[in-house]
């Protein structure tokens, strides 16, 4: 009978036990997590949308910030240029190939006239006066710097309509990042300013804030890009990305092999 009820307080005793080391996991995690909030790292991670670099195609990242304000396009161009391979910096793309018009002014008349972003970049790069470009100045410009340097086995495709997916389907998913037209933050594309074309008299009106970025992966929620204003694998909610890109024309350049 002694040993039987010794058997019989051991079997109670066993889930305390448990039940204590539960208890123990449970405040080692919270501690952990509380640890890792705390951390400014992670803290600034999360804020900004990182996400990890798995998700997306390791492409060079390089800042527009301190150098080219308004040169995302050329920034996002010579970052796509160096995942392909291509040995390029920003300086030599914008000042031998980027073609370059003045910004929008005001002519003896004072009509505010300009050129056309879908032939040269308004303004300059390296000012805060600058404007921006369309797709097929960028797409002409890499074209060019490929065929200079002899470059083979890359192609220069100019894209308009394809949705976000397809573009993730068809490049993105095969290790091919894309150059993409939306807006800063993805914020609402907004028309701004209003001209004229030179030579055509046609108003033109620019929309705001034009930004370039390098499509490098998705996820079940956003898209993820090399931005030049932001950061390495930045995510951006999809539903706001997709106005966005909407609102600026659905434009996009690839830079892809032909191997």
């Amino acid at each position: 009978m002694e040993m039987e009820h010794v058997e019989v307080c051991r079997g109670r005793q066993q889930p305390k036990r448990v039940r204590w080391l539960v208890l123990l996991c449970m405040f080692a995690g919270v501690t952990l997590l509380v640890l890792l909030w705390q951390s400014p790292v992670v803290h600034a991670a999360l804020q900004k949308g990182w996400v990890a670099p798995t998700e997306a195609l390791d492409a060079p990242f390089i800042d527009q910030r301190e150098k080219y304000p308004t040169g995302c396009e050329s920034v996002t161009a010579v970052m796509a240029l160096q995942y392909a391979g291509v040995d390029v910096t920003v300086e030599e793309f914008i000042d031998q190939y980027l073609p370059q018009g003045e910004a929008p002014h005001q002519d003896a008349t004072g009509a505010v006239v300009g050129p056309s972003p879908w032939e040269v970049f308004l303004g300059s790069p390296y000012s805060e006066e600058g404007w921006g470009c369309y797709a097929p100045v960028i797409g002409e410009a890499v074209e060019q710097l490929l065929q200079d340097r002899g470059v083979e086995g890359l192609s220069v495709k100019e894209l308009y309509g394809e949705d976000l997916p397809q573009l993730c389907e068809e490049y993105v998913s095969q290790g091919t990042p894309v150059m993409v037209w939306a807006t800063i933050d993805m914020a609402e594309p907004t028309p701004a300013n209003q001209y004229y074309l030179e030579g055509t008299g046609e108003l033109f009106t620019w929309i705001y804030p034009l930004h370039c970025l390098l499509l490098t992966g998705e996820d079940g929620e956003n898209y993820i890009f090399n931005d030049p204003m932001a950061g390495k694998n930045v995510a951006y909610p999809k539903e706001q990305v997709e106005e966005a890109f909407e609102g600026v024309g659905m434009q996009a350049v690839v830079l892809e092999s032909t191997e």
